[in-house]
């Protein structure tokens, strides 16, 4: 464990901090960010849950097409 001596407090809140490629506001942003904090200060060798870009689906891009249109 990873001890950071003078700290007496770390706080993390999700939507506070900026995650690349996330949509803040959402559950799993808040999620994200407080695993990339503990698993980074800890070094545990986990991995933070990955970011879903809906905009990279193709389908999710056919329905807001089929949204826009109608």
């Amino acid at each position: 464990m990873v001890q950071y001596h003078g700290s007496t407090n770390f706080a993390f809140l999700g939507q506070f901090t900026e995650i690349e490629d996330d949509c803040v506001f959402t559950v799993e942003y808040s999620v994200r960010s407080a695993q990339e904090a503990v698993y980074g200060l800890f070094e545990c060798g986990k991995e933070p849950i990955p970011v879903y870009i809906g905009a990279h689906n193709p389908l999710n891009m056919l329905k807001a097409a089929a949204a826009i249109s109608s």
